[in-house]
């Protein structure tokens, strides 16, 4: 349950704090009168944890590169006017296969264009 709990809050960019609200709580109780909560830190130290496995994975898979890796950027605002910067690679496998792999998203402060 917890492993779903941290796709859902990652797929839907909800807050690490949204467990710890109070009809949060209230609807868990609802679906399940014994569930044990976590909290909001539990949640981060998760995905963090989430993170570090997958960096290691993406690490390791560029290792195996025979060829050469091509990066993408894209940047672009959201309607909220937040500013996002996302890389990609591009890089064809041992197998052949035509792989892209997101190397970093990050939020970007400040004007991008004039």
């Amino acid at each position: 349950m917890l492993k779903g709990l941290v796709e859902w809050i990652i797929i839907n960019q909800h807050p690490f704090s949204i467990v710890e609200e109070p009809k949060f709580i209230d609807y868990i109780h609802i679906l399940n009168p014994d569930a044990v909560l976590i909290s909001a830190d539990t949640i981060k130290r998760k995905i963090m944890d989430l993170y570090t496995v997958n960096i290691d994975k993406m690490q390791e898979s560029f290792q195996d590169i025979l060829g050469k890796i091509s990066f993408t950027l894209d940047v672009w605002t959201s309607p909220s006017t937040k500013s996002f910067l996302a890389i990609i690679a591009h890089y064809i496998d041992k197998d052949w296969k035509l792989r892209n792999v997101l190397v970093d998203f990050i939020q970007i402060f400040g004007k991008i264009f004039n």
